[in-house]
């Protein structure tokens, strides 16, 4: 899958060729932009297209960068750089806005916004191009093309390199693309300092290891700095931080100074996303003008990468190689019927079971069982029901929930529920003391219409606190583990419902 008439959300839908693809003809453009050659770079030249910039957060880079890549390209330019003196300050919801420039016909869309995962929601409700600005703290995809095109050009590789990050490594979303993008070549090496309390996210360190990129932490820049071949600082994001004290504790990290930049090999990048907070500087000051500091030319590199982005989107350049793997259709079989053993009702047990009609649900995450009776509501129905965790008879050292429905058959989406809430549970239908029908449950591929549902990240866009009305959505991406489609937020099926 291509990025034509899709735009860019998340870094994880592109890999290593589609990547270099893309960089490539960002390269073609910037010289045909340095030989002052529009005829090679104005690609929607004679073509109506209307590229929408919507910033619901400030920016100077990125909005400016997007703005000229398309002029340079010969799109017309419409939008907002700001809320204010917008319907957003009227309580407008994003999907209203959206709704807006779709209805005035506008060809592909830029945003960028303060909740994890608003991108996917325009690109879910809108059938144009859709480029991800920045949501949140969750990913900046065309700002890790514009990085590692400044990488490539620097270095002249994607592949062994020994690349440090520092500053914010907790709320920056720079970092984290970059660093995922990075664990797409061969034998990169990750090296990270940061303030104590703005550590890189577990989930995203686990993914690195996984594609077998080696991570190294670092408890001082000086240990850090001699082997790099790039050093990439952030700006500590005091807006993302919901607690004043965080701020105060992560002033204490340390600045790449003069004495930092004597310590590098020949080759060496300086490297930043930008801007730099001058009442607490990341880099030396004195360093700007410093032949190994390429953050002007990084900064720089956002109008080529960004016309190449625009055009292949749009169908004004060949578009990116499909993936190599075939995606399949998934079909989500989150159960099977297993075979009926028939046995004598027990006379002797902890819990008294149904004898006529009903259904048992066994083998579920230990003290899980009251949640699901709240859930299938069944809780306040006291003869109707039994609930406990218990020691499994064959395995005494084994705890398992335990539920009983006196007159009760699940619905499949009963079922999906109880799967998502207890991975592994078995459900048993009862009839005159025999069970009839058993079933193995396992996580669903797919989560989503459960009203009691939520991301446990409070940023995520899904959040009722943010009246967006987005219907929570998740994926499957281990046996009891999903990841929110919006946000990203990796979490266990039980975490879902921790606010109940």
């Amino acid at each position: 899958m291509g990025i034509k008439n899709k735009g860019l959300i998340n870094i994880h839908h592109l890999n290593q060729e589609q990547i270099l693809h893309i960089l490539n003809l960002a390269a073609e453009l910037k010289s045909a932009l340095n030989r002052k050659k529009p005829e090679d770079y104005k690609l929607g030249r004679g073509k109506d297209i209307l590229l929408a910039r919507l910033f619901y957060e400030n920016s100077t880079r990125t909005r400016a960068s997007f703005e000229i890549a398309g002029q340079r390209l010969g799109f017309n330019i419409t939008g907002f750089d700001s809320t204010e003196g917008s319907s957003v300050k009227k309580g407008e919801s994003l999907v209203h806005t959206l709704d807006m420039f779709d209805a005035y016909q506008a060809d592909v869309l830029v945003l960028r916004h303060p909740l994890d995962g608003a991108a996917k929601v325009a690109s879910n409700r809108l059938q144009i191009p859709v480029f991800n600005a920045g949501d949140g703290k969750h990913q900046h995809p065309t700002q890790t093309i514009l990085d590692l095109f400044t990488i490539i050009e620097h270095t002249g590789r994607l592949d062994n390199l020994e690349v440090g990050l520092s500053g914010d490594l907790k709320y920056g979303r720079t970092v984290h693309t970059l660093a995922l993008a990075l664990s797409l070549f061969s034998n990169n090496t990750i090296h990270l300092y940061s303030p104590s309390n703005l550590p890189m996210p577990p989930n995203i360190i686990g993914l690195l290891e996984e594609r077998n990129t080696k991570v190294i932490h670092h408890d001082k820049l000086e240990t850090m700095v001699p082997d790099l071949d790039i050093f990439y600082q952030t700006r500590i994001q005091k807006e993302r931080m919901p607690d004043p004290f965080e701020y105060e504790k992560a002033k204490k990290g340390g600045i790449f100074n003069a004495h930092c930049m004597e310590l590098t090999k020949d080759g060496f990048g300086l490297m930043h996303p930008l801007p730099i907070d001058k009442s607490l500087p990341g880099i030396e000051p004195a360093l700007d003008i410093h032949p190994k500091s390429i953050y002007k030319m990084q900064a720089g590199n956002g109008v080529p990468t960004r016309m190449a982005l625009l055009a292949l989107s749009l169908g004004l350049a060949k578009d990116l190689p499909a993936k190599s793997s075939h995606e399949e259709q998934i079909i989500d079989h989150f159960y099977k019927e297993l075979p009926i053993r028939k046995t004598p009702p027990k006379k002797e047990v902890s819990i008294r079971p149904i004898r006529e009609r009903g259904v048992v649900i066994d083998h579920m995450i230990p003290y899980s069982e009251r949640l699901l009776s709240i859930l299938l509501n069944v809780a306040d129905k006291q003869n109707a029901y039994r609930a406990a965790t218990v020691r499994s008879v064959s395995r005494p050292d084994n705890l398992k929930g335990m539920l009983m429905i006196e007159n009760r058959r699940l619905t499949k989406e009963e079922l999906h529920l109880v799967a998502t809430l207890s991975p592994g549970a078995r459900v048993n239908n009862i009839t005159d003391a025999q069970v009839t029908k058993k079933l193995q449950l396992s996580l669903p591929r797919l989560i989503e219409g459960i009203n009691e549902l939520r991301c446990p990240n409070v940023s995520c866009i899904t959040r009722p606190r943010h009246q967006e009305h987005i219907s929570p959505r998740f994926e499957k991406i281990g046996s009891e583990t999903l990841q929110c489609s919006y946000c990203g937020h990796v979490v266990s099926s039980q975490e879902l419902f921790n606010h109940i």
